[in-house]
């Protein structure tokens, strides 16, 4: 259920515009908290005593941490000193070029031979099945094509290589997750622009 968010901040600056990028910036403001409580919930056991680590891990998870004070600051009508916003400004600009090299370096394919048809199946559900549900959903909710194309655009996303990162510091299946995120990634090359010809 996580999503790689810097393929997807490329992908709406380059084929949406400014536009396009501010409404995935209010979706991933909510996907992000939302996505990291579940991911953490997913690895508690249902114990008792196991609830109160999973409670402690969601609230220092610094990607929802992260989340909650900028949209508190948002919310609160500050602004930024000049000479702070022009250095967030050049510091965003580095972010998604370093981020997209660091999703390429994470990708490791060995794992794929040994799992290759849970991994496909895991894969056509991410990468096909999902964006062709939230299409469904758009198209019922009435949405602009916009709007439905960012909605779509979201749900067609490979997986997050922190899913790595996380999976291993809860001692889950990690190389098995480093091969769900190479073969997603991989395989989002070719399945995006054939959903986007086909919707669009």
């Amino acid at each position: 259920i996580r999503f790689n968010t810097y393929i997807g901040l490329a992908l709406m600056g380059t084929l949406f515009g400014a536009k396009g990028m501010q409404m995935f910036a209010m979706l991933i403001a909510v996907a992000i908290p939302a996505v990291n409580i579940l991911s953490v919930m997913a690895f508690s056991q249902g114990q008792r005593g196991q609830w109160l680590n999973t409670l402690w891990a969601v609230f220092k998870n610094p990607l929802i941490l992260g989340c909650a004070a900028g949209i508190l600051f948002n919310l609160s009508g500050l602004g930024l000193l000049s000479g702070m916003q022009s250095l967030l400004k050049i510091l965003a600009a580095m972010s998604l070029p370093l981020g997209l090299l660091s999703v390429g370096a994470a990708l490791q394919f060995g794992q794929l031979r040994y799992d290759l048809f849970s991994l496909s199946w895991n894969t056509a559900g991410r990468l096909i099945a999902m964006p062709c549900l939230a299409y469904a959903v758009c198209m019922w909710a009435g949405l602009d094509t916009l709007q439905s194309a960012i909605v779509v655009t979201f749900f067609s996303l490979p997986t997050a290589s922190a899913a790595y990162i996380l999976t291993r510091y809860f001692q889950g299946d990690s190389q098995l997750m480093a091969g769900v995120i190479s073969l997603q990634t991989l395989c989002f090359i070719a399945s995006f622009p054939l959903l986007m010809w086909l919707l669009y």
